[in-house]
C-alpha cells in the first residue's frame, strides 16, 4: 500500500491504514490485538496523540489519529508502529508455536538490516482529515469494515473497533471521541 499523503503536519487528524504482509490474518484474539492497543497507549502517553477511531481487522488496521507536535513525523511514527507491533506479534507467534507463519514472514525479512521477520507491507495509507464530513465518512468506513467483511452484523458487535465507544460510551480500548 503506497502513501497517498506524505505530508506530516502536526495538530491534525490523519486517517491511517497499514496491512499485514500477504493479507495474513494475525489479529485473531485479544493478545494479538493488544499489540496494537499498546501502541495506541504509547502514542497517547509519549506524544499526546489522540486515537479518535480505529478498527483492528484480522489482516489490517485503520486508525483516525490526531497527531500533535510532540509526535515524530508520520513516516517515522508508522515505521515505529510497525516495528513495535511486529516484535509483539513475533513473540506471540513463537509462544503459540505458529512456526509456518513465522517461516512465511522470515522469507521477506531484510537480512541486511538484521531483521528476522517482515510482518507488514512496505507502505501505508495516510490522508489528512480536513473537514467534519470527511472525518465522519472515514469513521463510518472504519466502523462498518467488519460488517462488510462478514465478521459481524452490527458495527458495535465487533470487539476490536471504536464503534462501541461511539454508540455505547465504552469499548475494547479507550478513544478520544470527537463530538461535532
Amino acid at each position: 500500500m503506497a502513501r497517498r499523503g506524505t505530508l506530516s503536519i502536526p495538530n491534525n487528524t490523519y486517517y491511517l491504514t497499514f496491512t499485514i504482509l500477504g493479507w495474513r490474518k494475525l489479529f485473531i484474539n485479544d493478545e494479538y490485538c493488544q499489540s496494537v492497543t499498546k501502541w495506541f497507549d504509547y502514542c497517547r502517553e509519549n506524544y499526546k496523540n489522540k486515537i479518535q477511531g480505529y478498527v483492528i481487522m484480522p489482516d489490517h488496521i485503520h486508525v483516525l489519529m490526531y497527531i500533535t507536535g510532540q509526535s515524530p513525523h508520520l513516516p517515522v511514527l508508522i515505521m515505529n508502529a510497525k516495528r513495535f507491533i511486529s516484535y509483539e506479534l513475533v513473540k506471540l507467534l513463537q509462544q503459540d508455536k505458529h512456526f509456518e507463519i513465522l517461516k512465511y514472514f522470515s522469507i521477506f525479512a531484510r537480512t541486511k538490516y538484521r531483521a528476522h521477520h517482515k510482518l507488514f507491507t512496505d507502505g501505508y495509507d495516510s490522508l489528512i482529515i480536513q473537514s467534519q464530513k470527511f472525518f465522519l465518512q472515514k469513521l463510518n468506513y472504519i466502523h462498518n469494515n467488519p460488517v462488510r467483511a462478514g465478521l459481524v452484523k452490527e458495527p458495535e458487535a465487533y470487539r476490536y473497533s471504536s464503534a462501541s465507544n461511539y454508540t455505547n460510551g465504552v469499548g475494547y480500548n479507550g478513544v478520544d471521541i470527537v463530538d461535532f
